[in-house]
């Protein structure tokens, strides 16, 4: 059985977490190196506070084995790949052929496997219900109320959770949870922030022209526009040049509304050509 020192850096360099983002508020950095080095043995206290950030449990850090989570990681990054290409089809159906459930050990990898699910539910079959229960079983993973440092994924799982919620009439819960996850964005490190956050300010800004609130619609769509462009993505830039379009017809203004239309399809065709 690998050391807990070695499990640890294997799991923080995963999660993309570098050592001062891993011992903040919990020990010294050069703690952490040490630790990670097998050259110090934590207490009980520091090994709890270490496992809370990286979202695993002692127990699975104790029955951790690198080669199956490799191969589990190599099945995620599979599945990233058509969850970004908005292939729910081949994801649903490679999710099903790997029997994914049988080899997850990480309560972070759970909550992505639920992610993925969830969202299948949705795109897929326009189950909102087993939607919601998947994406909420997914978050309970990791998240508490007063939990401070939250992960991309806790983010961008709140986000959709609201979108659903706004599309089942359910305004007042999809208010709260598409605020919830601009808020959590605002409070990321830098450092930790992808590209793949893009998709909470479409949410967002969806939701408010659905409740027809077209100036709060159209800070976020620039909030989206200006971040993406920051991390030169185009994931749902394409979508979001659409909702800026549509805002601008409604509000009477058709010559930039055709603009961003045209950049609509623009972005679609060199999406197209990216994948």
């Amino acid at each position: 059985m690998n050391s807990f020192g070695s499990v640890i850096k294997e799991i923080r360099k995963k999660r993309k977490l570098t050592q001062k983002m891993l011992s903040e508020d919990i020990c010294s950095q050069s703690v952490l190196s040490r630790i990670e080095n097998n050259e110090e043995l934590p207490n009980v206290v520091v090994m709890q506070q270490i496992c809370q950030r990286l979202g695993v449990t002692m127990d699975q850090i104790m029955q951790f084995q690198s080669k199956e989570v490799q191969i589990v990681t190599q099945m995620f990054e599979k599945f990233g790949n058509y969850f970004r290409h908005k292939e729910y089809d081949k994801l649903i159906q490679s999710i099903k052929e790997t029997g994914l459930e049988e080899r997850i050990y990480l309560d972070t990898d759970w909550q992505r496997y639920y992610y993925y699910l969830g969202s299948c539910e949705f795109y897929l079959y326009n189950n909102y219900e087993r939607a919601v229960f998947s994406l909420r079983k997914g978050l309970s993973y990791t998240y508490q109320t007063n939990k401070s440092n939250l992960s991309d994924l806790e983010i961008q799982l709140i986000s959709c959770l609201g979108s659903v919620y706004g599309l089942m009439g359910k305004n007042d819960a999809a208010e709260k949870y598409l605020k919830l996850s601009i808020y959590y964005f605002h409070e990321l490190p830098n450092e930790r922030i992808n590209a793949e956050l893009t998709k909470i300010f479409f949410n967002y800004a969806s939701f408010l022209l659905q409740e027809n609130r077209p100036n709060e619609a159209q800070v976020l769509i620039d909030q989206g526009i200006v971040w993406a462009r920051k991390k030169n993505s185009y994931y749902y830039l394409e979508e979001l040049f659409d909702l800026k379009s549509k805002l601008l017809t409604m509000t009477g203004n058709d010559k930039d509304a055709e603009v961003y239309s045209k950049l609509t399809e623009q972005i679609g065709q060199i999406a197209t050509m990216k994948l």
